[in-house]
């Protein structure tokens, strides 16, 4: 199985991606959440729900997002019964959330004036009703958990928005790690992802750029002023339409020494240990004991304990972060993220979940890569690109 291809993915993208900006594309996408939504009402026992949340708020518009707006008070809120929805909004970002964010999704509006907060429209608007919400809230029965569950499954829209980001991010990576210069430093690197992410209206969550083996000490980095004279690891978690995906890539000027050579060939075997065992009703648990094993089989055993090794992603950054206590089952159309950090190398990407195996997101566009077999099955990891 070559995790870079997924002909069904492929498909559900073309059908979606020359319309993928069209608000009728995006209003059906909101109808089957309206959907949903009225389903979890029925089931919550309640009128209607007030959704808080920045993520939930972008899941149910999908892809909105409440740019420009500093104060957490001043942020938009979502209004729900079973059959209508309302963006709840401060008159001065109104009008700019519906040209440029939810135009021709179906929203109706509902106004506080910008001189006030929205406390008082939020209390009007669960007066006399049996009122859920996404997050703890005056007398709101809170069902956030029950949400955040609902919106792991990702629907086809978002599964042709998801497959766009991942091709976003791979290029800024690639094309970054292609044009980088010895001498320049961690930040410099870190300024050029930022600016081909944000180029193609991906918004940067975290970049990770460490040089020269950096990483050894510092599993979950950021970057630094740190000039780069050997080799450098670029590690980015990003979000476009309200989705977020986390990605990484490694250069070497020059053959790389034998140290994170070792390193790099160690993360690739366990990063793709753990990808073949990405499938629907795994238990993470297992793929994570399954990791350990290869992590000792290595010579590594004590790094396993040094950073998380993944985690499920989607409309949030972290889902639901993976531990050796997860006896959950995956899910057909999850979101997951494998992060395997050995001394200095890091072997990162995202996948979808699917009946037919895990399917790479973030996949290599134009980078060498490293073939892996696992249990007669083929798995592809990005390898040191050599300047």
């Amino acid at each position: 199985m070559n995790v870079t291809e997924d002909p069904r993915l492929a498909k559900t993208t073309s059908a979606v991606e020359n319309n993928l900006n069209s608000p009728m594309d995006r209003r059906t996408d909101v109808e089957v959440k309206q959907s949903r939504i009225a389903g979890l009402l029925q089931e919550a026992g309640c009128d209607a729900l007030l959704v808080l949340a920045q993520d939930n708020f972008a899941w149910l518009t999908g892809g909105g997002t409440a740019r420009g707006i500093l104060d957490p008070d001043s942020m938009p809120a979502l209004f729900y019964t079973a059959d209508a929805r309302w963006l709840v909004c401060g008159s001065a970002d109104s009008q700019r959330l519906f040209d440029e964010e939810i135009d021709g999704l179906g929203f109706q509006l509902k106004e506080w004036p910008c001189h006030l907060q929205r406390t008082q429209l939020l209390a009007d608007l669960c007066q006399g009703r049996n009122v859920a919400a996404d997050v703890p809230i005056g007398a709101c029965k809170a069902i956030g958990p029950r949400m955040q569950l609902l919106r792991r499954t990702l629907t086809d829209y978002e599964l042709a928005c998801y497959r766009l980001l991942g091709q976003a991010m791979s290029h800024a990576l690639e094309a970054t790690g292609r044009t980088l210069s010895v001498g320049e430093t961690e930040r410099e690197i870190a300024g050029q992802l930022s600016h081909r992410l944000l180029h193609h209206g991906v918004q940067p969550l975290m970049i990770a750029v460490t040089a020269d083996g950096r990483g050894r000490a510092y599993r979950q980095a950021s970057y630094t002023s740190t000039p780069i004279t050997k080799n450098c690891v670029m590690t980015v978690a990003a979000r476009k339409y309200g989705l977020c995906a986390r990605a990484s890539r490694a250069i070497s000027f020059g053959q790389p020494d034998a140290n994170f050579r070792r390193d790099h060939d160690c993360a690739c075997k366990i990063s793709a240990t753990y990808i073949a065992g990405s499938w629907p009703d795994s238990v993470p648990r297992q793929i994570l004991l399954t990791g350990q094993r290869i992590y000792q089989l290595t010579g590594v055993e004590h790094e396993f304990y040094l950073a998380p090794q993944g985690h499920l992603t989607g409309h949030a950054p972290v889902e639901l972060n993976l531990s050796l206590q997860d006896e959950s089952l995956l899910q057909a159309k999850w979101a997951i993220t494998w992060y395997v950090a050995v001394g200095g190398a890091v072997s990162c990407d995202t996948f979808l979940i699917s009946e037919e195996g895990p399917r790479a997101i973030t996949a290599a566009e134009n980078w060498p890569l490293k073939r892996i077999r696992i249990q007669g099955a083929e798995f592809v990891r990005p390898d040191v690109l050599i300047r």
